[in-house]
């Protein structure tokens, strides 16, 4: 939505594509920054009524950039493109596909080298992502553009002592530590281990409070695990959050605990925030979290680790204080949304003006 927000003011006209219910959800924000909304109710892949009305729409709307997110989206929409004879089709690939492995076809990515011809770009949120697109999925170099994630730096940033005293008043904080973990309670965001971690805190820091915002089908579970655990009230699940401005607010360290993350959004909203992090060393987090730099790195699926971490943390506030100093810096420099915005930009045209001279040379071509 950022991303598609500042589109018209650089030229283009934008749509979004998906389902019904989620574009009647976002109407109002759609209308507000001037998103036409595309409705897709495609049923499976091979869902050949749905192709034909989607591939009548785009020659309708004479759209000239497809953008699809994951492959599974890309695997619908690239090939309808191509039959529309959009000029340009782009995917992003955000994170590698773990419920993928271990299956014979499905982990050989043949289908996605299928897909990636009729791909112009790929656009990778992280070097590590690019370089499983290289390695893993063998897409040709050549097709692959680094373009960061980045965030809002005027909504995320530092707060002040007066936000920071009243977002621990509403959290009913007062003066205890507080650890956040922001993400969906499933499986790959690693909450079992974080939570194993804290029993292992619970004595050298009684007074620790841990906020979870989020939902998930791991919710229940992990609710048993923190009373079994004889955590209680420490322990603090809120489910959805819209805004984690206040939450981070209040928080003394952010804990990223997955399993893998392809370009974390979390820890460019918490260093933005000048926020000390624990996470994990996986995939593109090292490109945000540098160890004993905007924050401390851990092995995943390692509570005791985990554990000394956030010790290490609360322990030395002035320490951790730098490290979200530093941290700001680095996403100042690296992960500012209006950097995304331009890079993602710049690529359109750049693939807008490579069709145009490819046509112009056929055409010239077919002429002689």
């Amino acid at each position: 939505m950022s991303i598609l927000g500042a589109l018209p003011a650089h030229g283009f006209s934008p749509y979004l594509a998906a389902p019904s219910h989620v574009l009647e959800e976002m109407t109002c924000e759609l209308d507000a920054v001037g998103v036409h909304g595309l409705p897709i109710e495609a049923a499976g892949m091979l869902d050949l009524s749905e192709a034909l009305r989607v591939r009548a729409m785009l020659m309708r709307e004479r759209i000239d950039i497809v953008h699809s997110h994951m492959f599974v989206a890309s695997m619908f929409i690239s090939p309808i493109a191509r039959w529309a004879r959009v000029p340009t089709v782009v995917e992003t690939f955000h994170l590698r596909e773990v419920w993928r492995e271990h299956k014979f076809l499905k982990s050989s990515f043949w289908m996605d080298r299928q897909i990636a011809r009729m791909v112009d770009q790929y656009i990778a949120v992280s070097r590590a992502a690019a370089s499983h697109l290289i390695k893993r999925k063998r897409i040709a170099r050549d097709k692959i553009r680094v373009v960061y994630n980045g965030r809002d730096l005027s909504r995320f940033r530092p707060p002040t002592e007066q936000e920071r005293i009243q977002a621990r008043a509403a959290l009913q904080i007062g003066d205890a530590q507080m650890a956040l973990v922001l993400g969906r309670l499933e499986p790959q965001k690693g909450h079992t281990y974080m939570l194993q971690a804290l029993e292992m805190l619970a004595t050298e820091w009684p007074r620790l409070i841990t906020l979870f915002a989020g939902t998930g089908q791991l919710e229940a579970d992990l609710m048993y695990m923190r009373d079994r655990a004889g955590l209680g009230d420490r322990v603090r699940f809120l489910g959805m959050v819209r805004d984690p401005m206040p939450l981070l607010a209040a928080a003394d360290v952010v804990v990223l605990p997955s399993l893998y993350e392809g370009l974390p959004l979390v820890a460019i909203e918490a260093l933005a925030c000048a926020i000390a992090m624990v996470a994990t060393s996986v995939e593109g987090t090292p490109e945000i979290i540098l160890n004993n730099e905007t924050g401390v790195l851990v092995p995943p699926a390692d509570p005791s680790a985990l554990a000394t971490a956030i010790a290490k943390i609360l322990g030395n506030p002035d320490w951790a204080a730098k490290l979200g100093r530093q941290g700001r810096t680095l996403v100042e420099r690296r992960f500012d949304l209006r950097t995304q915005i331009s890079e993602t930009i710049e690529l359109y045209r750049e693939l807008i003006e490579r069709k145009r001279v490819v046509d112009e040379h056929t055409t010239a071509d077919y002429g002689e």
